[in-house]
């Protein structure tokens, strides 16, 4: 099996600097201007990246320091809710159900735990190039036998979410058959309401037209022998109006009104006749209208009762699709962590490899100090020439994803860096030549 240490300090390009240049940055990086260290160790922290079926790589610390946790939900029984819907044989039961089923809650939750499983965003601190520092490696605790199993157990707790997913499908499309029936029942039922009041209107109407062409038929034969009849005498009184207007003529009299009303009240008596012989012929009409626009009304009442009836099931149908999308929502969400574990690393082409993260460890006062893998800023001119030089606090930073090995380092180690005083010293002089205010003399770092 391959194994890669990575660099503690790299350049900006994240290529690695030479070995005694990263232990210098490193020891004037955690150590500043002033303060002295007790001792100072270099450890490795070993990591194991293991190639997936379905491409990157399972992350392990083989320290057995890290592991994940992944809430996951415990749901109902979605086969069985089906199955007692199905065999309910009562429509108005099979709604009641469906209206009364929670089918968004869950049974309870539950927490799927991988040790050893790293889930943390190490891709960063993966591009690093590679080192020989003299580090020592922490324990390792995770076996082979160990790595297949939590494979295993990952992708069966994936396969788990994807059949509850599937099972959460199924169940919507029988939801959708079953309301599908249902509304296919109230379309049907709507369409022989339709077709029902669509013949009584039609027989109605021609029942309308039929009386309508009738009464005129009657109403023409009456007003003709009344006309002919009431105005008979109309005549007689337009000669009396004439000779009463000769006499107003010859100033025999002073008005015409008194025999003018006689006319007045005679058309009026006429038409107030015939008046009622057409209201006569207009009753049986209005009758047969009436009910067509009862029937045309009764007809509209009867298709809203249904179309409403079919948007209850669309909206119930909705309700029920929405809710088990909430719950399919977060088993994917689940599944989308359990897919993500592989990830992708750029330095490898190996199926399996162990991967070396190197820490350095130092005791100032009572305090230890971890320094994760660095990016170096790069040499710097002081000021004026070089007479004031910069800060080491900052000669360097830290590579994103290596504070999590900081965070989770308790361990007793032994200085082993004092035996490569001569490449830090070179380290040293050449950081100083950049710009760097860092001592001369290793020895100047450690308390006497």
């Amino acid at each position: 099996m391959k194994s890669i240490n990575l660099s503690l300090v790299v350049d900006e390009n994240l290529n690695p600097l030479p070995t005694y240049k990263q232990l210098a940055i490193s020891i004037a990086k955690v150590a500043g201007k002033n303060n002295k260290i007790s001792f100072a160790s270099l450890i490795g922290w070993p990591l194991l990246a293991v190639k997936s079926e379905g491409g990157g790589y399972y992350i392990f610390d083989e320290t057995g320091k890290f592991s994940t946790s992944i809430n996951s939900f415990i749901l109902q029984d979605y086969n069985k809710i089906i199955s007692m819907i199905e065999k309910t044989s009562d429509e108005s039961q099979v709604l009641e159900l469906m209206n009364s089923i929670r089918w968004d809650e869950v049974r309870g939750s539950s927490i799927i735990h991988f040790d050893f499983v790293m889930d943390q965003d190490l891709k960063n601190l993966l591009k690093l190039g590679s080192s020989q520092l003299p580090l020592k490696i922490l324990d390792r605790k995770l076996k082979d036998i160990d790595v297949q199993f939590l494979i295993s157990d990952i992708q069966g707790a994936a396969n788990k979410i994807i059949s509850e997913i599937d099972l959460i499908e199924k169940t919507k499309e029988k939801i959708s058959e079953i309301i599908a029936i249902i509304k296919g029942k109230r379309v049907e039922k709507r369409r022989q309401i339709e077709s029902e009041y669509d013949a009584k209107i039609m027989a109605k109407n021609e029942e309308l037209k039929k009386i309508v062409n009738d009464e005129k038929t009657k109403v023409e034969e009456d007003i003709k022998q009344y006309s002919s009849q009431l105005y008979s005498k109309l005549p007689d009184i337009e000669v009396l109006i004439a000779k009463a207007e000769l006499d107003k003529e010859a100033g025999f009299i002073d008005s015409t009104s008194s025999v003018n009303s006689i006319k007045e009240k005679y058309l009026n008596e006429i038409s107030e006749k015939l008046n009622e012989i057409k209201e006569k012929h207009k009753v049986e009409i209005r009758r047969l209208r009436g009910e067509l626009t009862e029937l045309n009304s009764m007809k509209q009442k009867d298709l809203n009762k249904i179309n409403e009836e079919i948007k209850k099931l669309d909206e119930l149908q909705q309700s029920i699709t929405s809710k088990l999308n909430n719950v399919e929502n977060s088993e994917k969400a689940i599944l989308d962590k359990l897919q993500k574990l592989p990830r992708f690393i750029s330095i490898l082409a190996e199926d399996k490899a162990e991967i070396i993260v190197p820490l350095l460890i130092v005791q100032i006062d009572s305090r230890k100090v971890v320094l994760p893998p660095q990016i170096y800023k790069g040499g710097k001119k002081g000021f004026f020439g070089g007479i004031f030089k910069k800060d080491p606090s900052e000669i360097s930073e830290n590579v994103e994803g290596g504070e999590i090995f900081v965070n989770s380092l308790d361990i007793t180690v032994q200085d082993n860096l004092r035996s490569y005083k001569d490449l830090i010293e070179k380290g040293l002089q050449e950081l100083s030549e950049e710009g760097w205010n860092v001592r001369r003399s290793l020895d100047e770092y450690y308390m006497k």
